[in-house]
């Protein structure tokens, strides 16, 4: 975009990230609600308007990435972009953690079931081990050798393959691969007539088969692992799982620039950490976030509620703060219709919630909590006009249709983001397929473009390749594979924008879609089959690595490294941690029998696949579900219609973020949460100014650690007493 000087970049050029205020002729030129733009030049500023900030929130830009000033100031005038962190040791330390990572998972949510250590952004059990590191590394060898102290790179490469090994030793990979591909065959029962409706398509290279072999796995065995049964079904599906990690990198390489140097997307989630890694001014031993006690205060406050919290299970009859936990419900089946709809409402407290959403823009904060009572209220009304209990003619949903209000959304959400990057989007196609030269310099970007495109391309061909074999129809597949990737393109922007810890897919995926456009007699029995083995990858992806990934790109900038040795350390990540997952989970399932450990991973995900195939094939469709169809139209257009009015019209209240994220679970024990958040920011900004935030911010960011680090302290504890189903945050 150009501003009406005619420079690129923000509508307000003059705010540099980092600098941590707003110049003053910023302010004296922007006075006004609306920046006074050319009009040759006001289309292009309506369409950067997308997901940028009102002016209000300006000042919360800069400041929340303050953080990365005080690095660049550190070296002398260094230029900080050629600093490494893929050293020798940051790359062993790195490895030996993701071999750690990997069993660990296991351990915690499978044997101990205690708080889930991946599902968060960042990973709880990653940013405890790395606290834990820069503990002993960082603060431990500064007093006895300062010279061997990791630099900020290095912390970052090792915090890096940590996250993403947190995701593939959990429900990223390990923990939902093998029980998904193997429940087709456990949970066939005569009654459900598996084994006459699909067992003969399922292809043996897809997953293994034999009662031995699937009964020990599911109830353990004192054989161990038949590892050569499994062998060549782990085989093909990393093959393919490689394929979805090229994919992810090269899609963020397209968008890296855009959102992370152009749109100036917030992190929110990046922020501690960050704070965690800044190297400490010369002849100290702490740096300045450590040394802040109003950061303190809030660390005590966000650690001791969940730290009480965690002590009835050791001292039985100890009162829980529920509020502060699971949340206070308040049943609405009293109140009558139309309001009984609603079942229930969590009134939840939660330091870490509230912390990320003190980081947001208050645009952004308040949209959140605002859709969440505007879905309510939408579905209290239809219930008034009779739509209660209405269904569609495809199974599996009715009234008010929030999955597919929410694939509609999702979908919406990652076009118009694609549509807003168009310009360096196609200039980064045209350089990468030899083009053009007009694309940016991408020494700097995590491959490099002409990898990017080629590897989107090549990587896309081999999963619809993959797919084809095992039965599926190209165009099936490639569908299929477009709208899971849109998903996890919508995710990436939500937790980038949003900041919130949890985030998922739509309840309305892929597959679902697939089955509602399509009739059943569409395809045949081995395709159908296709589609249900591949919910492996459909089904769950609120753990993907594809968030995290692009988080850790924003790591990469804010330390001044390079991005071509930050995918390296990913690379190095996933290879090392995929074997050494699967391994401890095998084993896992074997010992101890998989549905004694953990019923989510080897009931609930494992019976996922044969509920899909048996639906499809026992219940046929024979024509295309127009309304589900205009449903998820519905949910897509009401995206578009707030990016419309939130590009044109500067005044305009309501992010789509907020409306995106409405019908995801984990909003409605937050909502609360956000709303505290977003009104200590409103009060501090009205009441005290900048300055005030300024002050006030350590406290927030001291409640986001203080929370991990009494989840991390109690998993440390649960892991040497053994005690189960001990959660403290989820």
């Amino acid at each position: 975009m150009r501003d009406r000087h005619g420079s690129t970049g923000s509508p307000w050029p003059e705010l540099v990230e980092g600098q941590g205020c707003l110049p003053s002729r910023a302010i004296a030129r922007y006075g006004g609600r609306r920046p006074v733009l050319r009009n040759d030049h006001r289309r292009d500023a309506c369409a950067t308007r997308f997901l940028q900030p009102r002016q209000e929130d300006i000042v919360l830009l800069a400041t929340n990435n303050d953080f990365s000033r005080s690095n660049s100031l550190k070296y002398g005038g260094l230029d900080l972009k050629l600093a490494s962190g893929l050293t020798a040791r940051s790359v062993i330390i790195g490895t030996l953690l993701c071999v750690f990572m990997s069993y660990w998972s296991q351990y915690a949510e499978l044997v101990i079931h205690g708080t889930q250590i991946s599902l968060t952004y960042p990973p709880i059990g990653a940013f405890i081990i790395f606290v834990c590191l820069y503990a002993v590394t960082n603060i431990g060898l500064r007093v006895l050798w300062p010279p061997l102290a990791l630099t900020r790179p290095e912390l970052v490469v090792i915090f890096t393959m940590l996250v993403i090994s947190a995701g593939i030793s959990s429900i990223d990979l390990a923990q939902k691969l093998i029980p998904m591909i193997t429940g087709p065959y456990y949970y066939a029962t005569a009654a459900n007539h598996y084994q006459e409706l699909f067992w003969e398509y399922i292809p043996a290279w897809m997953a293994p088969s034999g009662e031995r072999v699937i009964r020990g796995l599911y109830e353990g065995s004192p054989r161990g692992v038949p590892w050569d049964t499994w062998w060549v079904p782990l085989g093909t599906w990393t093959a393919f799982t490689l394929a979805t990690y090229v994919v992810m990198v090269c899609l963020l390489t397209l968008v890296r620039r855009q959102w992370i140097d152009s749109e100036k997307l917030l992190f929110p989630l990046v922020v501690v950490p960050l704070e965690v890694m800044a190297e400490p001014e010369r002849g100290r031993l702490l740096s300045e976030f450590f040394r802040n006690k109003i950061m303190w205060i809030g660390c005590a406050a966000g650690f001791l509620v969940h730290f009480y919290n965690g002590l009835p299970g050791y001292i039985p009859g100890l009162p829980v703060l529920e509020i502060c936990q699971w949340g206070k419900i308040v049943p609405t089946g009293p109140w009558g219709r139309p309001w009984s709809s609603w079942w229930e409402i969590r009134f939840a407290v939660l330091p870490l919630i509230i912390g990320l959403s003190f980081l947001l823009t208050s645009e952004v904060s308040f949209s959140l909590w605002a859709f969440y009572w505007l879905g309510k209220f939408e579905q209290a009304l239809g219930v008034s006009l009779g739509l209660e209990g209405l269904t569609l003619r495809t199974p599996g949903a009715s009234f008010p249709f929030t999955g597919h209000q929410t694939a509609g959304a999702y979908l919406a959400f990652a076009g118009a983001s694609l549509w807003i990057a168009r310009r360096p989007i196609k200039q980064i196609i045209a350089a990468g397929l030899g083009l053009s030269s007009k694309a940016p310099d991408d020494v700097d970007e995590p491959l490099s473009y002409r990898a990017s495109v080629w590897g989107l391309v090549l990587g896309l061909a081999f999963m619809v390749g993959w797919c084809a074999y095992a039965g599926i129809p190209i165009l099936v597949s490639l569908a299929i594979l477009l709208i899971c990737h849109g998903y996890l393109l919508a995710m990436t922007r939500l937790v980038a924008e949003a900041g919130m810890p949890w985030v998922a897919e739509p309840d309305w995926r892929s597959h679902d879609i697939i089955r509602s456009v399509l009739p059943t007699a569409t395809m045949t029995p081995k395709a159908w089959t296709g589609v249900g083995m591949l919910l492996a990858y459909t089904h769950d992806m609120r753990v993907s690595s594809m968030p995290r990934i692009l988080q850790c790109f924003k790591m990469t900038e804010q330390a001044q490294m390079s991005n071509r040795h930050h995918t390296v350390a990913i690379a190095i990540a996933v290879l090392v941690s995929i074997p050494f997952s699967y391994w401890a989970f095998l084993e896992a399932g074997y010992t101890h029998g998989g549905i004694t450990i953990n019923l989510y991973r080897f009931s609930s995900l494992a019976r996922q696949p044969g509920i899909y195939m048996e639906r499809v094939l026992t219940q046929s469709i024979t024509h295309t579900d127009w309304p589900g169809l205009a449903i998820i139209g519905y949910g897509a257009a009401k995206t578009i219609a707030l990016v419309v009015l939130r590009m044109k019209y500067l005044w305009w209240p309501l992010h789509p973020v907020g409306y995106v994220m409405s019908y995801i679970t984990y909003l409605h024990r937050e909502w609360l949460s956000v709303m505290i958040g977003w009104a200590s920011q409103a009060l501090l900004l009205r009441y005290g100014g900048h300055t005030a935030y300024r002050k006030m911010r350590p406290f927030f960011l001291g409640l986001i650690l203080g929370a991990m680090l009494a989840c991390g302290l109690w998993l440390l504890i649960d892991g040497f007493t053994g005690l189960r189903d001990h959660k403290i945050l989820y």
